[in-house]
């Protein structure tokens, strides 16, 4: 089975805090992991605030979390290392909200660029994760060769499950991507080589920390007072996609869905647009 980068980068962090917890709290060895004791680190896990965000951990992530520390008691047991009670389970009704931006506040983020170099580097941004409907991981992973202006297309190297695909790029979502790559991008390259779309000011690969920094900023520049990330722009193009009357098969197409369960959310975040 397939995870993916972040997936990969998490789990031994999260599992280490999960042991090194344990033994905060008077546990010396895998014996004496309790399924209470399982419950408390959890109970204070709820409670937790995010170092980035400064909120109460998502359900989203306390169910990352129970997923690495069950793949863990697994693992001990096939080995015969020992066994860990894991008595936790997440009820499938409290997901995170969506949100979704109106088109009047995607025309602001627009104007909040200015004409700088990074101001052409938002315009991309905004082109790349609201106009071509990316998600984060892959406009981060997006490479010059990747961007084929004769034929109007995006693609998509690495998507979710490693799946490749072609996004049409057209119009002025076209015109900022191109723009971008001509005019701003070499000259913040500076010495540095390599092919990654999403450079710094000094030439360096944007993680995806800095483009959500980003897109932070370009949001309170805009006065919108929504919780806005970069996942945030993808609902939204999808939203407007099926309000200007796009089929739901090819709006899955468009995002890279599997099956069209993970599409039929649009249906009812429209009403609230």
């Amino acid at each position: 089975m397939n995870y993916d980068s972040s997936s990969q980068r998490r789990g031994p962090v999260r599992l280490n805090e999960f042991l090194e917890w344990m033994e905060a709290n008077g546990v010396t060895g895998i014996e004496q992991i309790t399924g209470s004791k399982v419950k408390q680190f959890f109970e204070e896990l709820s409670v937790k605030k995010s170092d980035r965000t400064g909120e109460v951990l998502s359900v989203s992530t306390l169910r990352n979390y129970l997923m690495i520390i069950n793949r863990f008691a697994k693992y001990l047991r096939q080995s015969g290392e020992g066994n860990i009670e894991v008595p936790i389970k997440f009820k499938g009704g409290s997901k995170k909200e969506v949100v979704v931006l109106s088109k009047v506040e995607i025309e602001k983020l627009y104007d909040s660029c200015d004409d700088s170099l990074l101001g052409m580097r938002d315009r991309a941004m905004l082109a790349v994760f609201y106009g071509c409907g990316v998600r984060r991981n892959e406009g981060m992973s997006i490479e010059i060769s990747d961007i084929l202006p004769d034929r109007n297309l995006l693609y998509i190297r690495k998507g979710k499950g490693y799946k490749e695909r072609y996004v049409p790029m057209i119009g002025q979502v076209r015109n900022d991507i191109i723009n971008y790559l001509i005019t701003s991008r070499p000259m913040m390259m500076n010495r540095e080589v390599h092919e990654i779309y999403f450079v710094s000011i000094h030439g360096k690969p944007l993680g995806a920390q800095s483009l959500y920094d980003r897109i932070k900023k370009l949001v309170k520049r805009s006065g919108i007072e929504k919780k806005v990330g970069l996942h945030t722009l993808r609902h939204s193009i999808a939203t407007h996609l099926l309000i200007n009357g796009m089929k739901l098969s090819d709006i899955a197409k468009f995002l890279g869905h599997s099956s069209l369960e993970s599409t039929q959310i649009y249906t009812h975040l429209r009403e609230n647009i």
